[in-house]
């Protein structure tokens, strides 16, 4: 009788220095996985889980086997479905917990890759504008939207003394995919820049009218143009700062001093355009002179798909010719605004324009 006690003390002793020796394991590893996750190391994650996994996975194996064994044998043990079960919800547990830091990792070796592509593409354009005899500065990354205006505008006040225009150029991993190949040609970039230079403008109004027209025909087929394009004015918000969009947010920001006397001319040195349906650097520069012209718009920013325009003043009474015009230059500024009306109550109280090309 006194053997059967100690035998029983022994065993509830074992059994609780066990079960504590788990529990701290657990606390443990609890803390690693809270410090791993903090640290945002995704690959340290996995690999708890990963062990956790295979821990449980082979438990999971056996429990089940011993189940299907006794009712094989006629004396089921109905508990243990119950225990395989539970063993059966934790793998599928941190299969899923897997399953999510193997994806954050992925993520975050995506983003160290395109900030690492940012960074090449960043030396590149500086590399490239100083060969052209562009000044530019890297601005901060922590800058805000009224900030960046700011600064702009403060550069296009000494730009107008000193000769120059000031442009903002996002650059990000596809930045010199977004101008045209020949800037890697300094001869026959040169070449092009000085007929860009000295040769008349194309009649931007025109070019803007023909490409309208052609689009009207085209939407007419397939769409009621003044309900569905036309439409009616929808929610939208003004738009009166430099917009830092979350596609940028990893992209470098350099304020280029571009020696040209008029804003359009800025695409003589930076020739964005010419590739799916965004216009060629001629074009842009027809287009940015007729806005210049009419609404006194300048070019404020450039990233690989998109313009972003700057007016002193919104555009109030020619709020609907300017949507018109502005989705002959990008049919893509529909996806943003939904209709031509939502697009012109926007030009009515915003100073800023952005127009882009997906």
């Amino acid at each position: 009788m006194q053997e059967a006690v100690f035998v029983v003390l022994l065993v509830a002793v074992l059994f609780y220095m066990v079960y504590k020796a788990k529990k701290k394991k657990e606390r443990q590893m609890g803390d690693e996985l809270e410090y791993l996750i903090e640290k945002e190391d995704w690959h340290g994650v996995s690999r708890i889980l990963r062990k956790q996994l295979i821990i449980w996975g082979c438990l999971s194996v056996l429990m089940t086997a011993y189940v299907i064994a006794s009712f094989i044998i006629g004396s089921p043990r109905y508990a243990g479905i119950v225990v395989a079960a539970f063993f059966i919800w934790r793998v599928v547990r941190l299969a899923k917990n897997y399953n999510d830091s193997q994806f954050n990792a992925r993520w975050k070796q995506n983003e160290a890759d395109e900030r690492s592509a940012t960074e090449e593409a960043t030396t590149q354009a500086l590399k490239l504008l100083g060969e052209y005899n562009v000044n530019a500065t890297r601005i901060r990354a922590d800058i805000t939207p009224q900030a960046l205006k700011e600064m702009w505008l403060e550069s296009r006040e000494r730009g107008r003394k000193e000769g120059y225009c000031p442009v903002l150029l996002y650059v990000h991993s596809a930045f010199m995919d977004g101008l045209n190949d020949m800037v890697a040609d300094r001869e026959h970039f040169v070449q092009w820049q000085q007929q860009m230079l000295s040769m008349p403008v194309q009649d931007g109004q025109a070019l803007l009218k023909k490409q309208f027209d052609a689009n009207k025909e085209d939407y007419e087929q397939a769409l009621d143009w003044q309900n569905d394009v036309v439409g009616a004015v929808g929610e939208c918000e003004a738009m009166n700062d430099f917009p830092l969009y979350d596609f940028y947010v990893q992209a470098s920001l350099l304020l280029a001093e571009i020696p040209v006397s008029e804003p359009w001319q800025v695409f003589a040195y930076i020739p964005f355009g010419g590739w799916n349906e965004c216009p060629t650097p001629e074009v842009h520069m027809a287009v940015a002179k007729y806005w210049y012209e009419r609404y006194g718009a300048e070019i404020a920013c450039i990233a690989s798909g998109n313009i972003i325009y700057h007016v002193s003043q919104s555009v109030v009474a020619d709020a609907m010719a300017l949507a018109e015009e502005q989705f002959a230059y990008s049919e893509d500024v529909l996806q943003d605004y939904g209709n031509l009306a939502t697009l012109a109550d926007m030009n009515r109280k915003s100073t800023v324009w952005s127009i882009f090309w997906d």
